[in-house]
């Protein structure tokens, strides 16, 4: 049964205490991806307007067609961005699984070895991509759906050393089965905790995002368990 409210109950028990070094955590990504995302947000600034690429060319806040084509830059640029983000939350994951594991206090240590699973993150990015694209092209909703269906992957990277990124994802399938609307409806539930960090200018989401991660693990968990125990997955299966 999947239970957002206990998932979230439990976050805020785990938080106890064990604030600072998550804050801290949430901090150093904070300011990296601000750093990756430096040449875009000078990009829009010299051009005048929010512009966006669409079929070769920018569209400008107006609507207005501008021929100048897009820089080859930015694909590469974005894609970058996407990866650097993925190994920073595979990195996160791995401080958050072991709160969710013992009450004993945490250290920045544990984000540090995070990385340790930077290439699988990154092959994992790719790969989801990949298939949300794919997906995608039938319409937004099924890139949606799946994108929820493969969110799992990157908990069984951080948490499985001997898991391959394909194999994690076909098992975060299988977890998700029946609940894929249950996380949509719980990303829904910290809207309100989205906006407040859009009033308070990303001070909030110094707190939110540890609170939010955290209940996400904890639904992780849950989902990993329900799996196991009603034989969808064999124990075997996270230890290849």
């Amino acid at each position: 049964m999947f239970d957002r409210q206990k998932y979230k109950r439990f976050a805020r028990i785990q938080l106890q205490g064990r604030w600072a070094v998550p804050v801290i955590m949430t901090l150093i990504i904070t300011l990296i991806t601000s750093i990756f995302s430096i040449p875009e947000i000078s990009r829009i600034y010299n051009s005048g307007a929010l512009e966006l690429f669409q079929n070769g060319n920018y569209i400008d806040a107006m609507g207005v067609i501008n021929q100048q084509q897009a820089s080859p830059y930015q694909f590469p640029l974005t894609l970058l961005q996407a990866i650097i983000g993925q190994i920073l939350s595979v990195a996160a994951l791995n401080l958050y699984l072991k709160m969710t594991r013992s009450p004993d206090k945490v250290s920045l240590s544990s984000f540090v070895e995070g990385f340790n699973n930077w290439g699988r993150a990154a092959l994992g990015c790719l790969w989801e991509l990949l298939w949300v694209f794919l997906w995608t092209l039938l319409f937004i909703i099924p890139g949606i759906i799946k994108a929820i269906s493969y969110s799992q992957m990157y908990y069984l990277i951080a948490e499985y050393d001997n898991i391959s990124v394909t194999k994690a994802m076909n098992i975060s399938k299988i977890i998700t089965k029946g609940h894929k609307w249950d996380i949509f409806v719980m990303g829904l539930s910290f809207i309100g905790w989205i906006l407040l960090g859009v009033i308070t200018l990303g001070i909030s989401d110094l707190f939110v995002s540890p609170y939010m991660s955290l209940s996400f693990v904890n639904a992780y968990h849950s989902m990993l368990k329900e799996a196991v125990e009603t034989g969808k997955i064999k124990p075997e299966d996270l230890s290849e």
